[in-house]
């Protein structure tokens, strides 16, 4: 065996009703689905592809001017999904009947030139009007701006934005050629063209973050995004990004996001007259996961998701541990999974200091088998080891950046003690300790490790762009788990390494 030593309430789907004469269009979207195809159990707040099939159809036939979209992260996060490069979730997709998807920063994981066969499988086209060539200074070809949908006798149009984050919370090596424009000043030039061709409604469909205080029900935007409530012309806004349950107004603009892993569907329901014009939007929120007992399989999808179950089994239920306590990982803190990786990374690379990011790691290992379908949900990008020779100063760079970063999450590492206070967000490294005791010297040169990701300035940690890079190695899933097969047991206590004063 593996030891390991560690010291809103539910939307009902209900007909939508409007004033005589009036119409009611509904706009269903989901968010950063990651290729969460499988439920594990009853108990699993993911609802697996059938289910979330079934529950959109659910909301078709209660009211057919229905027009569904997904606001980005479709494929990337886990391994039915991941070992088949998102073909399994684009079916999905086409079985929906999306109309459109906007571009979300993990598209890009694999490459653009995924793009294409996504789009024949969905039959849907992605949509990201804010997506330039850096060379041409023109829209990239694989996406279009915008779509334009007619459902009984109402013009609908759907503006697709993508976060401008995608140039570092992707690999940035990947997106070094894409300029990501400003999207609200992108929204600003593009809705109005939308009006002109004869849009009643338009909504933006945007992978950028929101946010709900659960209490004031206040709505917060990611940096700078706020302007896109007040660009004139906009009736709602579907987010995504930040994994949020979202429904309510800014500045009287309605504005949802679904949760993620479908465990929710976000609603903006628009009463039109007999002229078309708006006369209310409603957004809300069906919390599948509250009611998960109560949907059906979609019986398609399910013979579907068997198929490819069957394809790729033998790979996700092979056993590689167990261990008879958990990994809890929280991507904000450095967690126990967190210091294990960092350490398996260390040991392999043969390294004296290891970093990896807290959101490469997706969720924690619970006590029990440890299957491979297990490490690909925990990290389900296909990162590499990536060494370099590094001053202490460079180390140190890397621990102000990332220790107690609400943005990105925190750093995670091992092979190093660190004791830090803070103030107004600002880090102060008070002490950095080899493992031998010895104080991390400014101008001297370490053997570090982290992933490909970081390495090439993702997350922002932009350090390791002036450092002696040494080269990459093997994948970090296949060294936790050959770790793992080899029965490594680590003391992963959290105090012992990082204490803030």
């Amino acid at each position: 065996s593996f030891i390991l030593s560690l010291v809103l309430a539910v939307s009902l789907v209900m007909p939508a009703y409007a004033a005589e004469g009036n119409k009611t269009i509904d706009i269903i979207s989901f968010n950063d689905f990651h290729g969460t195809l499988l439920s594990t159990s009853d108990t699993d707040k993911n609802m697996g592809a059938a289910k979330f099939v079934e529950a959109i159809k659910e909301h078709k036939r209660a009211n057919p001017n229905t027009i569904v979209v997904s606001a980005g992260d479709n494929f990337n996060g886990s391994a039915a999904s991941n070992l088949m490069y998102g073909e399994p979730a684009a079916l999905m997709i086409r079985n929906i009947g999306v109309a459109a998807s906007a571009v979300g920063n993990h598209e890009f994981d694999w490459g653009v030139d995924k793009f294409h066969n996504w789009e024949v499988t969905m039959g849907a086209p992605f949509i990201g009007a804010n997506i330039y060539d850096k060379e041409t200074n023109a829209p990239v070809d694989y996406v279009e701006p915008y779509v334009i949908q007619e459902i009984d006798g109402v013009t609908v149009g759907m503006l697709g934005l993508t976060t401008p984050e995608t140039a570092y919370k992707t690999k940035p090596d990947i997106v070094a050629g894409i300029e990501f424009k400003d999207p609200v000043e992108t929204a600003k030039l593009m809705v109005p063209v939308m009006k002109e061709a004869g849009c009643d409604i338009v909504v933006i469909v945007a992978h950028v973050g929101t946010s709900q205080n659960q209490d004031s029900k206040a709505i917060t935007f990611e940096s700078g995004m706020d302007g896109l409530s007040r660009v004139e012309g906009v009736d709602g806004i579907i987010t995504a990004h930040s994994h949020q349950t979202v429904s309510g107004y800014y500045n009287n603009v309605p504005v949802v996001q679904a949760y993620y892993n479908g465990r929710t569907l976000a609603k903006l329901s628009f009463e039109v007259d007999a002229n078309n014009n708006v006369v209310s939007a409603t957004p809300s929120l069906d919390e599948l996961y509250l009611r998960k007992a109560e949907v059906a399989d979609n019986l398609s999808m399910k013979v579907n998701m068997e198929i490819y179950g069957r394809k790729v089994a033998p790979i996700l239920n092979d056993i590689v541990a167990n261990t008879d306590t958990g990994l809890a990982h929280d991507r904000y803190t450095l967690s126990p999974l967190g210091i294990w990786t960092s350490e398996v990374m260390r040991k392999s690379a043969d390294a004296q200091i290891a970093f990896t990011n807290g959101g490469g790691l997706r969720r924690g290992l619970e006590a029990g088998d440890i299957t491979m379908g297990d490490l690909y949900e925990v990290m389900p990008f296909d990162n590499v080891l990536s060494i370099f020779e590094m001053t202490g100063g460079q180390i140190k760079a890397v621990l102000t950046h990332g220790i107690e970063n609400a943005e990105i999450g925190s750093v995670q590492f091992s092979g190093i003690t660190v004791e830090y206070s803070s103030a107004d967000g600002v880090i102060t490294l008070n002490s950095v300790k080899l493992a031998d005791g010895t104080e991390l010297d400014d101008a001297a040169s370490y053997r570090v490790v982290t992933n490909d990701f970081m390495a090439t300035g993702g997350d922002g940690f932009t350090s390791f762009l002036s450092a002696n890079y040494l080269g990459d190695t093997i994948a970090i899933r296949d060294a936790m788990a050959e770790a793992m097969r080899s029965e490594i047991t680590v003391n992963v206590t959290n105090s012992e390494i990082l204490v803030k004063n």
